[in-house]
């Protein structure tokens, strides 16, 4: 019993962390490109914040779940990394034909 207020304070403040991470992912960008990259950054940070938050949570109250969560901290970490270089690849190579078109134009 005396573990679940210190579980209860970790899932208190994953919970205000996730929603902090996700408050940005609600602004509106005028491109549609930009505005899914902005909104899954987010959702990114987001998930990998309820992730390890969620596993410290359960590893508070005494169960063994910290194979699993390493697990699943590195693939979310992992798709983050491969989702911003291949969002920063689009959108660059997106500036620099539309800079192209100007030019020729």
């Amino acid at each position: 019993m005396s573990a679940f207020l210190p579980a209860a304070i970790m899932f208190s403040v994953t919970v205000v962390a996730v929603t902090a991470f996700l408050i940005p992912a609600t602004f509106e960008r005028a491109s549609k490109l930009l505005n899914f990259y902005w909104v899954g950054v987010w959702v990114f940070l987001a998930m990998i914040t309820s992730i390890s938050g969620g596993a410290q949570t359960v590893d508070m109250l005494g169960l063994d779940t910290m194979p699993l969560a390493a697990r699943l901290q590195f693939s979310a970490t992992l798709c983050f990394v491969l989702f911003v270089v291949f969002g920063w690849f689009r959108l660059s190579g997106v500036a620099l034909l539309m800079g192209f078109r100007r030019i020729r134009a």
